[in-house]
């Protein structure tokens, strides 16, 4: 596999899950079943090396939209790609 192809899987896949997020957001009202999901991550850490401090976090949603977006994303990436 190129590493072109699989940046582009990464950016296709990232890309129909804000697009998935969105649409499941912005119909939540018509469709509360779009904004079933579960959320994973650690919350913020902090770390202070009296130097510098920095916080981390980490949280990732996934949805019913979200997948619905990610798969959609797939199929036209590979029917572009062509």
């Amino acid at each position: 596999m190129k590493r072109g192809s699989s940046i582009a899987w990464i950016i296709v896949i990232l890309a129909g899950s804000i697009f998935g997020n969105i649409i499941g957001t912005a119909f939540s009202k018509y469709a509360p079943l779009l904004t079933f999901g579960e959320s994973i991550g650690f919350g913020p850490m902090t770390v202070d090396l009296n130097i510098i401090k920095f916080t981390i976090g980490f949280n990732a949603s996934l949805t019913i939209s979200a997948i619905i977006g990610i798969i959609l994303a797939i199929l036209i990436y590979k029917r572009v790609s062509r």
